[in-house]
C-alpha cells in the first residue's frame, strides 16, 4: 500500500494499462502462410531443406494454407496431391499456427496408432523443438507428466491429440475445433464396427461454429478413394500456370511431356521437354519455378464451404520432368510383363489420379438399358425352378426371388423388403409368407420356391439359425459367406449349436458355406453377357434404379499382403449391396439343389411335369439323386422330428411328384 501511495492517479492508470496490454493483447492477425514464413523452422530430422520455412518454394500451398486461417469462411480444405509435394508440411503449419496464434483443441488422425506415434516423434516433436514460438507454448516433456506425451501435447489455451484411424476409442475421445486428417485413403473402411473413421472424427467438431478440417492424401483405387470423393464434393481447384512463351494459363499434364527415345524405346536423358498445348513452345525444366510462382488456383465450381485441390508431381520443385518420365517408362515396361503394381503406384503418387482396376466391372446404366418388360411375379416360360436369397440387416430382411432355366439362365422374379427387427417374431412370419408365396407360370401353372438361402454371417445369427432349423423341411438353409478365392459356390454344411428361448440345442442347425468370391465372379461374368441363353441374367424393367446400383456395387480390387498381390471384392464407402448379396445366396440355393449337375434329361422331366402340373395337381420338386447325373449330389436333408415346425404337420409326398410347382 505504501508503494501505491507514491503513485499519482495518472501513473496508476498508465501502469494498469501497460499490464493489461502485455497480458491481454489480442493475437496478431497472421494467416497460416504468414506465420509459417515468419516463425516456422524446418528440422533436419524430417526436412529435405532444413531452416526457415519459405512458402515461395511451394507457392501452390499458400492459398490452401490461408483458407485454414480463422479469418477464412472455408470450413474444409482437401488436398489430393501427388507424393512429396508438401501437403504434410502444410498440415504441420496448420498445427503450428493453432498452437501459437489461434489456440484451441485440435486432433491429428493418422491411418494407424503406430503411424500417429511415429508422426508425433518424427514431425511434431522436432517442429516444436526447432521453432521458438512453439517451444515456449508447449509444456516440457517430463516423466509422469500426462500433459505432454507422444499422443497428447498440452499448450497454452488448447491441446493437440494424435489418434489412429484404426481405433474408434481414440477418434471419439474429446471435442475438437480443428482436425487434420492425413493420408485418408489409407484409413480402414470401418473401425471397430462403428463405421467410417472420418465420420467419427468429424463428429468431434460438430459443436464448434468456426471449425476447420484439413484432409490430405494421395489417391488410390477408383471408387474407393476417400480423397477423390472429398475432392469431388468441393470446388475442384486446379493450378494453372502461364506458358513462358505465350502466357496462356494451363494445367500441366503428363501428355504434354515429350522426349526422344533410344533404340529400345527408353527416354534419352536430357531430351524431356514440356510442350505448351497453345503455342507448341518447348518449356525447359529451369523455367518451372517461374511458372509456379505465377500460377493461380482456379475452381471449377466456386463454393464457400469446401475448397478442394488437385496437384500432380509435374509441379514438384524436387522431382524433375525427366524423373517423371523415367519412372513411367520403368512402370510401363513392368506392366507389359504382367505386373501392374508399379504403374498403379506411379498413377497414384505421380499423376495424383485414381487407378481403375481392369478386373470385373459392370455398368448399372447398361443393365438398366437392357431391362425387359417382364410382369412382376410372372415366371417366364423357360424358368422352371425358383430360389430365394435373403440378406439380414439390423432393421429389415431383404429377399430376392430368382427363376432358373437350362444352363443357369436366370430371371429376377420379385424383390421383397420385410421391415422390422430380425429379433421380432412378426418379422420372420412376414418372411415365411414370402417363402410360401405362389407364383404364376406363363403356362398357367402355380409355382412355389424350391429352396431359400438366408445369410447368417452378419446380423441376428441365432434368429437365422432358429428359423432355418424349424423350416429345414422347406429347404430353407442358413448360409455364411467365405471370401476366399477358389471356394465352391456352396460347400458341405456343418452343424452349429442353437440357443432357442434360453435352451441350448447342441448341433441344432446346419450352416452352409458360400464361396462369395466365386459366386460374384460368375454373376458379374453373366451380367456382361449380351445374348439370351445359358447364363444370361434377365432383369425386369419395374426395378428401381437402386437395384442396378446394388447389383454392381462391388469391385474386384488388387490388394497387397506382404508384397504379394491378391484380388478382393470390395464395396466403395457409402454404397449398398443387398441386391448383390441376395443374388449370390439365390445362386447358392440353386447349387444346393444340385442344379449345375443336372443333365438335359433332368430338365426335360422337370419341363414335362411343369406342363402337366395343372392336370396332376401335385407339387414338383427338384430332380432327386436317382434322376440326377451325380448320385452323390448334396441336397437338403429330410428334417428329423426336432426340426419339424410345431404347428406344421409332416408333409406327405405324393407319388410321382417332384415339388415346388403345383
Amino acid at each position: 500500500m505504501a508503494v501505491l501511495d507514491t503513485f499519482t492517479a495518472p501513473d496508476a492508470v498508465r501502469l494498469v494499462a501497460r499490464i493489461f496490454a502485455e497480458n491481454f493483447k489480442p493475437p496478431p492477425r497472421l494467416t497460416v502462410s504468414q506465420w509459417a514464413d515468419g516463425c516456422r523452422i524446418l528440422s533436419r530430422k524430417g526436412a529435405a531443406e532444413p531452416g526457415p520455412y519459405r512458402t515461395a518454394r511451394t507457392p501452390y500451398l499458400q492459398e490452401p494454407m490461408d483458407f485454414l486461417s480463422p479469418s477464412s469462411p472455408v470450413e474444409e480444405v482437401v488436398l489430393m496431391f501427388a507424393a512429396q509435394l508438401g501437403k504434410s508440411e502444410a498440415g504441420n503449419n496448420f498445427v503450428g499456427h493453432t498452437i501459437d496464434i489461434d489456440p484451441g483443441p485440435m486432433m491429428i488422425v493418422q491411418p494407424t496408432i503406430d503411424m500417429a506415434k511415429r508422426y508425433s516423434r518424427q514431425r511434431i516433436a522436432p517442429m516444436i523443438e526447432e521453432t521458438p514460438a512453439l517451444r515456449k507454448r508447449v509444456k516440457e516433456n517430463r516423466s509422469r507428466d500426462e500433459s505432454n506425451t507422444t499422443l497428447v501435447k498440452d499448450f497454452t489455451g488448447g491441446m493437440l491429440i494424435l489418434a489412429g484411424a484404426n481405433s474408434a476409442a481414440g477418434l471419439r475421445s474429446t471435442p475438437v475445433k480443428k482436425l487434420f486428417l492425413d493420408e485418408i485413403d489409407a484409413y480402414p473402411l470401418d473401425v471397430d464396427g462403428e463405421g467410417d473413421p472420418i465420420m467419427l472424427a468429424e463428429k468431434r467438431t460438430a459443436t464448434f461454429v468456426r471449425r476447420k478440417v484439413l484432409k490430405t492424401s494421395t489417391p488410390t483405387t477408383k471408387g474407393f478413394s476417400r480423397v477423390e470423393q472429398s475432392f469431388d464434393r468441393g470446388d475442384r481447384r486446379k493450378y494453372h500456370v502461364p506458358c513462358p512463351h505465350c502466357a496462356a494459363p494451363q494445367v500441366m499434364k503428363f501428355d504434354h511431356l515429350h522426349w526422344i527415345r533410344d533404340d529400345v524405346g527408353a527416354p534419352i536423358p536430357g531430351s524431356v521437354r514440356y510442350v505448351c498445348p497453345s503455342c507448341g513452345g518447348a518449356v525447359q525444366e529451369h523455367q518451372k519455378p517461374a511458372m509456379l510462382a505465377a500460377g493461380k488456383w482456379i475452381a471449377e465450381r466456386p463454393t464457400d464451404r469446401i475448397a478442394s485441390y488437385h496437384l500432380s508431381a509435374l509441379y514438384s520443385p524436387w522431382l524433375s520432368w525427366e524423373q517423371v518420365v523415367a519412372e513411367f517408362y520403368d512402370a510401363n515396361e513392368t506392366a507389359k510383363a504382367g505386373d501392374v503394381s508399379k504403374l498403379k503406384a506411379w498413377t497414384n503418387t505421380v499423376l495424383s489420379e485414381t487407378w481403375e482396376e481392369q478386373g470385373d466391372k459392370v455398368s448399372e446404366h447398361e443393365l438398366a438399358k437392357r431391362a425387359e418388360p417382364i410382369a412382376r411375379r410372372l415366371v417366364p416360360r423357360n424358368a422352371m425352378v425358383l430360389t430365394i436369397g435373403a440378406d439380414v440387416q439390423g432393421d429389415r430382411i431383404e429377399l430376392r426371388t430368382w427363376g432358373w432355366g437350362r444352363g443357369e439362365e436366370s430371371w429376377l422374379i420379385e424383390r421383397d423388403i420385410v421391415h422390422g427387427s430380425p429379433s421380432d417374431e412378426q418379422t420372420w412370419k412376414a418372411v415365411l409368407e414370402v417363402i410360401e408365396r405362389e407364383y404364376e407360370h406363363e403356362n398357367g401353372a402355380r409355382m412355389r420356391v424350391m429352396a431359400t438361402a438366408i445369410d447368417s454371417g452378419g446380423h441376428h445369427t441365432q434368429e437365422v439359425y432358429n428359423f432355418c432349423r424349424v423350416h429345414a423341411w422347406r429347404k430353407v438353409i442358413a448360409v455364411k459367406g467365405q471370401s476366399q478365392s477358389g471356394k465352391a459356390v456352396i460347400g458341405k454344411p456343418s452343424d452349429v449349436d442353437v440357443s432357442y428361448r434360453g435352451v441350448k440345442l447342441k448341433r441344432g442347425a446346419k450352416v452352409w458355406p458360400v464361396g462369395t468370391d466365386t459366386a460374384k465372379q460368375v454373376l458379374y461374368g453373366r451380367l456382361r453377357l449380351s445374348q439370351h441363353g445359358g447364363g444370361y441374367v434377365h432383369l425386369p424393367n419395374w426395378l428401381p434404379a437402386e437395384e442396378y446400383e446394388q447389383l454392381t456395387a462391388e469391385r474386384l480390387v488388387t490388394k497387397y499382403y506382404r508384397g504379394r498381390p491378391r484380388l478382393e471384392w470390395m464395396k466403395p464407402p457409402g454404397r449398398r449391396n443387398e441386391a448383390l448379396d441376395c443374388a449370390v445366396y439365390a445362386m447358392a440355393a440353386a447349387h444346393m439343389l444340385g442344379m449345375p449337375r443336372w443333365r438335359e434329361i433332368d430338365w426335360q422331366k422337370l419341363e414335362h411335369r411343369l406342363r402337366q402340373a395343372d392336370l396332376l395337381k401335385s407339387e414338383i420338386e427338384a430332380p432327386t439323386s436317382s434322376e440326377s447325373s451325380n448320385p452323390n449330389e448334396t441336397t437338403a436333408a429330410a428334417p428329423d422330428s426336432a426340426q419339424q415346425h410345431p404347428h406344421q404337420p409332416r408333409r406327405i409326398r405324393r407319388v410321382g411328384s417332384i415339388g415346388g410347382i403345383r
